[in-house]
């Protein structure tokens, strides 16, 4: 694991290098979490055999558990975690990747992506927070499909979790490990509460209004029961237009990658091949390799 200066601090990242050439080629792929304040650790046991593909990035942002640092009101904000990946990338010698982010994430990767459009080749939103309203919104719907099975406090947050957030009986060890490196102060200070009662300092995130502005091709991929909703994901599709694709898991919450995790990966992986392919047909031998590290 190495160290990489970023506004603010220093985040901890793992960079896999394929040792096949032709793998090591490939457009590397940048990996990041959600919470705010959680941790790579779930993301890298779902996905690390990508590296076996194609360079991989996993990262954990400034605030969490690989990166810890006390962030400040002025810290917390989306442009300041979006500058995150271009650190990264600039530190690494990357001058594209695929980008992959999952719930808050997905936030950060989109506002990456907005911001620097020459830098992203593809990107897969996985389970994203688009817009807090809507968020709130699809929960507070779920939420009363509960309720009106008599339902409430403790018993009712259970339910929604058990049924929207992760519905692995048991539940799996990955879960417990993400749960025991999250900085829940951040997450609370930064959204709030639960996933269902924002209270924090993302109630303005809206994403809808700019997804005409993306301009790489776009994985929205969700779980059939997930709080980021299948009709959410399929609204934002219509907003990018015919560079996305939604692709919805069955019998999945929000934690897509535990619920589904075979199906995950090869969706993903599809996803990430599809593009790779396209880019070698539409670049040179000579430029294809230019960027990698």
């Amino acid at each position: 694991m190495s160290l990489v200066e970023v506004p603010g601090g220093r985040i901890q990242y793992r960079f896999y290098q394929p040792h096949a050439e032709q793998a090591a080629q490939r457009t590397p792929l940048i990996v990041t979490h959600g919470g705010p304040g959680g941790s790579s650790i779930g993301l890298y046991d779902a996905l690390n055999g990508l590296a076996d593909q194609r360079p991989v990035v996993f990262y954990d942002q400034l605030g969490s558990h690989g990166s810890p640092a006390e962030l400040s009101r002025e810290q917390m904000t989306l442009e300041r975690f979006a500058e995150e990946p271009l650190r990264l990338m600039d530190a690494l010698a990357i001058e594209t990747a695929q980008l992959l982010g999952h719930s808050w994430g997905g936030s950060v990767i989109t506002q990456f992506c907005l911001n620097h459009p020459e830098r992203v080749k593809a990107l897969v939103l996985s389970s994203p927070l688009l817009s807090t309203l809507r968020w709130i919104e699809d929960c507070n719907t779920l939420l009363k499909q509960l309720s009106n099975q008599g339902l409430k406090g403790a018993a009712l947050e259970e339910a929604f979790n058990r049924r929207h957030f992760c519905r692995s009986n048991p539940a799996p060890r990955a879960l417990a490990r993400e749960q025991e490196r999250s900085n829940k102060k951040l997450y609370e200070q930064m959204w709030g509460p639960s996933e269902f009662a924002h209270a924090g300092m993302l109630g303005d995130l809206d994403f809808f209004p700019r997804l005409r502005e993306i301009k790489a091709m776009t994985l929205l991929v969700c779980g059939e029961h997930d709080t980021a909703t299948p009709q959410t994901m399929e609204q934002a599709k219509q907003r990018i237009g015919p560079l996305a694709k939604t692709v919805v898991l069955p019998d999945a919450g929000h934690k897509t990658y535990i619920d589904q995790h075979s199906a995950y990966v090869q969706t993903v992986e599809s996803f990430l091949a599809r593009n790779d392919t396209a880019n070698d047909m539409a670049t040179t031998p000579s430029t294809k390799a230019e960027g990698t590290p």
